[in-house]
């Protein structure tokens, strides 16, 4: 027994000798305050005086011992909240993009623990849509419920509440209100609401707490306020990193890239050299097959040198451009006539929309590298003997080209960040039946153009049986602003 009190950590040890020492003084005080009445009981009225200052030291003594219990106490609460604040703070930095329900469960769990009786939960995330999977430009609300929220009460009206607060420009706050009844007394909502600086991401979370007998603690509201800022920031710092990943590929990391493009370029030029030298030592000279084979090889590392051209863009970010009225069509057939070259085992399947032979948008000569990018892309993960289909739609403002393969498609986990230079290198991401890898430069490269022309490049996650989907949408016949210059 004493071995094991030796054990314990030196704050229990001490929080258990307050406890004894305070209940020495109180048994000590208590039979002060028995003697007291024992005198009172047996001596006269003029000899009472006799006795008051065991009255005094017994009173003396219980106060004493309540003001050391309620310390020993509140010390036990101030360290299970920075205990409570170190698990949040791991939890906080294994959180990364993109920001899913499940992904944000443990953060919820964990910050709602704090009051353990709780009966469930719900949190709004509400951040810039590239932090959230099949959002693109706009914000939105990310809803994540605990188990026990639509058991027990309207979960759906709490919802309602949280959002219609977080909508209120008021910074961080904290609301106490009630439930509406269900089956009997409503219950208690207390909710957070915290918000960075730039306004951009909000974080909302009401915990419904049981039923009669809550009482409102300052530590613990202010530990939860601080929690919700936690996150808060947690979530920016995220943001910061993709941002950062997704607007440049950094000089450190071009070398890699330019190695990576040289070595693609020396294999295909020299498996052309390979093919030649094969064709001159056969008395027939060079067949059909071996001439196809080559044209494939030299029109391959024709793409790789235009990719070495480009790639510098994404480390300065220097690529001018201009903003004219082209034919997507004619870029586009002009585009097939080279990657049929690449591939000549891929059958290209185009499906324009009836009655419009020319469909003209804003762009210039870069629209060449968007289509290339994306049609050598899409063939590199299409089986031998596959198909790639290309379609082109109208709506009025915008032309829409969807490229889409017969490979093993977009893992959802990928779709946010497969625009991200070298992102698609890493261990672990889906690689097609014709290529070992990819280094999502041309994608990267090529959504900055359709950008630069008032347009996007999404990838539109697919099963494996259905492959992957990219699609360009592209102003149709923009006018021309200024010299229509920039750079991007």
């Amino acid at each position: 027994m004493i071995d094991r009190f030796r054990r314990r950590e030196p704050g229990v040890r001490r929080r258990l000798l307050l406890y004894l020492v305070g209940l020495g003084i109180l048994f000590t005080s208590g039979a002060l305050a028995a003697s007291g009445i024992s005198g009172l009981m047996s001596l006269p009225p003029s000899r009472w005086i006799l006795v008051a200052p065991n009255f005094a030291l017994g009173f003396f003594g219980l106060l004493v011992t309540i003001l050391l219990f309620y310390a020993v106490r509140r010390e036990d609460q101030m360290l299970h909240l920075f205990e409570w604040l170190r698990r949040l703070d791991n939890i906080l930095a294994g959180l990364t993009a993109p920001l899913t329900a499940e992904g944000l469960r443990p953060v919820c769990e964990e910050l709602a623990g704090i009051f353990p009786r709780n009966g469930g939960w719900i949190v709004l995330v509400r951040a810039p849509g590239l932090l959230i999977r099949g959002e693109v430009m706009r914000r939105r609300y990310l809803p994540i419920v605990s188990q026990a929220a639509s058991e027990r009460w309207n979960a759906s009206w709490a919802e309602n509440y949280l959002k219609d607060r977080m909508e209120e420009d008021a910074g961080r706050r904290e609301l106490v209100t009630r439930l509406p009844a269900v089956e009997g007394n409503g219950r208690p909502l207390v909710c957070w609401i915290s918000e960075n600086r730039a306004g951009d991401i909000t974080t909302g979370m009401a915990i419904a707490l049981a039923q009669g007998g809550w009482r409102r603690d300052k530590v613990t509201m202010q530990a939860m306020a601080t929690g919700m800022d936690m996150l808060v920031q947690r979530i920016g710092s995220i943001l910061v990193e993709v941002i950062e990943r997704r607007e440049g590929l950094g000089v450190e990391n071009l070398g890699l890239v330019m190695r990576v493009l040289a070595h693609e370029i020396n294999n295909d030029l020299q498996g052309a050299l390979n093919t030649m030298e094969a064709a001159s030592a056969r008395p027939g000279g060079m067949t059909e097959e071996s001439a196809l084979h080559l044209r494939s090889l030299l029109a391959r590392s024709a793409h790789w040198s235009h990719l070495m051209r480009e790639a510098p863009f994404l480390a300065d970010k220097v690529l001018p451009f201009e903003r004219h009225v082209v034919s997507l069509t004619a870029h586009l057939r002009e585009t097939l006539e080279e990657v049929r070259q690449a591939w000549p085992d891929v059958t290209f399947v185009v499906r324009r929309p009836e009655g419009e032979d020319e469909v003209k948008v804003t762009g210039d000569q870069h629209l060449r590298s968007v289509l290339r990018n994306l049609l050598h892309n899409a063939a590199s993960y299409t089986p031998e003997e596959g198909s790639v289909e290309v379609r082109i739609e109208v709506d009025g403002k915008s032309a829409h080209l969807m490229v889409t393969d017969e490979g093993p498609g977009v893992d959802p986990a990928d779709v946010d960040m497969i625009f991200a230079p070298l992102e698609s290198m890493k261990e672990g991401r889906r690689a097609g039946v014709r290529v070992d890898y990819g280094m999502g430069v041309g994608l990267t490269i090529s959504r900055a153009i359709a950008r630069a022309y008032g347009g996007e490049l999404l990838c539109h996650s697919n099963t494996e049986s259905q492959g992957g989907v990219f699609e360009v949408v592209l102003p149709l016949e923009a006018s021309e602003e200024g010299d229509g210059k920039g750079v991007m």
